[in-house]
């Protein structure tokens, strides 16, 4: 029995959030009371008739406050239409139909409730089922007992008494969805709260984990083949499916061998191919869930799930985009920063609302720029050159200027190390790409925040072989560097930094060069599909000969100029991998942002935040403060020298 009304949900609601409606919190609202309806109504009525009259009653409640909640949702034929079902199924449950009637009218409602307002409904990557259990043993044994069987000391006369999930009369009419909705938005009037402290990975994880406790009565020694071959028989084809799905309703379908099915995809739901959405779409559906999780008072959700949307979203399509609209891209890239400002002040909702309307505005028009142009042949071959230029030129200075390095000073057993260390780290980020795609899920936030960390270091690196290479920039001091190591090879520790730094350089694009083209594929006609590799093979030409004109032009420089054009690109690089390091963490969101009145120059790593251009103001002062200082010791050097 549960003691609670549509009014309640809807009270409980503003004052949880402590916010405006939104059609997404609306949405997921009405889902919970239909899931609620489909497990509760047995208990109220049976054979026609009322077995429980104040379970019937909110039975009717119910049914109310699904018509009311679906008022709240933007005007249109599809409100409309989806009324129209919410007043028949008013009208079964006032009839007293059979509970089959009522689950099979709530699902139909919930389906085209999904479909017509685009709401997500599942995770975007298999949930982690030992989280769940871990999550489950850490925050709900207490009440829900050991065995999840509702017999937990704290939950001892609570009223009703805490959910037994392996009790198949309720658990096999709950969907996965439904879990989800109960953890996130908790049960007015019962024992059960809101965990909004948990983010929707969480919340997923436990969801998951509780579904397949519910079912273990159903689970046989099926295969994992056998039932990733099954899957599509029982109408489960994505995770989307597999969260809206009801044991009961496999059941009745598909009998014990379906249900069989079912459990094994719960139990194991990487089975399932996570279901593919464009990069749009995908940032688009983020920052609508980010808005969601905002409103239900869940910041730090929000938060990660807007870094989400650009990283794992609109990042991916930047490149196609800035060859059709630059303005635009650099216009959503700006609002994007914003939105996520507005998130970490706090904001208040009405803010927040309207700042992710706006971006949704733009991103539609974007699809609409894209799609208008459909990125055919012309469009992927600058897109396909573009990228590869842009990741690759960076890492092509640093290991060509230590080749020239190394040729210049006669030291040649160490290009065996800058090899092995650029090499080795095209097959790091070939290895980690197939295992992000296959057995990890890699985020774009944790995607950021290795290339921030590693630009950051690499940075610090430049910076110190500048230094060295000006020390050296005299013709005298070269010469005496080369009498002291003329009878000894580079130690095996300078040759493993070598090494260690050729890696890093390439490393830090490599991955994430892979997943631009990924994304780029997805938008590619057929027809273009062939210049995205002919975009690529122009931009490795092109590479390839500023490769070999540092290496050529730089070691015929004399000695001085050598090590001073040398120094000054070191420099230089430390300076673009700095201001590309904060910019990337600061996507991540690891540090904050504050923007200010200056142009944005990405091939030199300029972005205007106060943040990265301070500490490129930083290294700039630290170079010209030793610059100073090697032009005062000169002179005493030379005096030194000549004596």
């Amino acid at each position: 029995m549960k003691r609670f009304s549509s009014v309640t949900l809807l009270v409980a609601g503003l004052l949880a959030g402590g916010v405006v409606w939104a059609a997404g919190g609306a949405s997921q609202r009405v889902i919970h009371m239909l899931d609620y309806m489909a497990v509760d109504y047995p208990e109220a009525v049976q054979g026609g008739e009322i077995i429980n009259a104040e379970e019937y009653a909110e039975m009717q409640d119910f049914a109310a406050g699904v018509s009311t909640l679906l008022a709240e949702l933007p005007a249109g034929t599809a409100r409309n239409g989806l009324q129209e079902r919410a007043t028949v199924l008013a009208t079964a449950v006032a009839e007293r139909v059979e509970p089959a009637v009522i689950a099979q009218q709530a699902a139909a409602l919930r389906g085209k409730l999904v479909a017509a307002y685009d709401v997500t409904v599942a995770p975007a990557v298999a949930p982690d089922l030992a989280r769940g259990e871990q999550l489950y043993r850490e925050h709900c044994v207490s009440c829900h007992g050991v065995d999840a069987r509702g017999d937990g000391p704290a939950g001892r006369g609570l009223e009703p008494p805490p959910s037994d999930f392996l009790d198949p009369a309720r658990q096999y009419q709950q969907t996965l969805y439904g879990y989800y909705n109960t953890i996130t938005l908790g049960v007015d009037g019962t024992g059960m709260r809101a965990y909004t402290e948990f983010g929707a990975a969480d919340r997923w994880a436990l969801a998951f984990w509780l579904g397949q406790v519910a079912l273990q009565g159903a689970a046989t020694d099926i295969a994992p083949q056998q039932a990733a071959a099954g899957a599509s028989a029982i109408g489960v084809d994505s995770l989307g499916d597999l969260t809206m799905m009801a044991p009961q309703a496999v059941r009745s379908a598909h009998g014990a061998q379906g249900l069989a099915v079912l459990a094994a995809l719960r139990a194991e739901p990487s089975l399932l191919k996570t279901e593919q959405r464009s990069p749009l779409q995908f940032a688009r559906d983020t920052l609508a869930e980010s808005r969601d999780s905002y409103l239900a008072g869940d910041g730090r959700a929000a938060y990660d799930q807007a870094v989400s949307a650009y990283l794992d979203g609109f990042e991916m399509l930047e490149q196609a985009l800035s060859q059709v609209d630059s303005d635009l891209m650099l216009a959503i890239e700006a609002q994007m920063t914003d939105y996520r400002n507005l998130l970490r002040a706090e904001a208040p909702a009405e803010a927040v609302t309207v700042a992710e309307a706006d971006l949704q505005a733009l991103l539609a028009e974007a699809g609409d720029r894209l799609d208008s142009t459909s990125l055919g042949p012309r469009l992927s071959f600058l897109a396909s050159f573009g990228i590869l230029l842009r990741e690759g030129l960076e890492a092509l200075l640093v290991v060509a200027a230590i080749a020239a390095f190394l040729r210049r000073a006669g030291r040649h057993e160490g290009m065996r190390y800058l090899h092995a260390g650029w090499v080795g780290a095209l097959f790091a980020g070939a290895l980690t790409w197939v295992l992000a795609t296959t057995v990890l899920h890699i985020s774009g936030a944790a995607r950021e925040l290795s290339e921030g960390v590693v630009a950051l270091f690499a940075a610090a690196i430049l910076l110190y072989v500048g230094f060295w290479m000006h020390d050296k920039a005299q013709a005298r001091r070269w010469q005496q560097y080369i009498e002291q190591r003329l009878s000894s090879s580079l130690g095996q520790g300078t040759l493993w930094g070598i090494a260690l730094l050729a890696f890093i350089a390439v490393y830090r694009e490599a991955f994430e060069t892979v997943l631009f083209y990924q994304a780029l594929w997805l938008q590619t006609t057929p027809a273009g599909q062939p210049m995205v590799f002919a975009g690529f093979g122009a931009a490795v030409a092109v590479l390839a000969v500023l490769g070999w004109a540092i290496l050529k032009y730089s070691v015929r420089l004399p000695f001085g100029l050598f090590f001073g054009v040398s120094a000054a690109l070191m420099y230089s690089l430390a300076v673009i991998f700095a201001g590309k390091g904060v910019m990337a963490l600061q996507e991540a969101g690891y540090i904050p942002i504050r923007p200010v009145d200056f142009p944005r120059i990405d091939l030199i790593g300029v972005y205007p935040n106060l943040q990265s251009l301070g500490l490129q103001a930083v290294l700039v002062m630290i170079a010209l403060i030793h610059l100073w200082r090697v032009q005062v010791r000169r002179p005493s050097a030379e005096a030194a020298g000549s004596t």
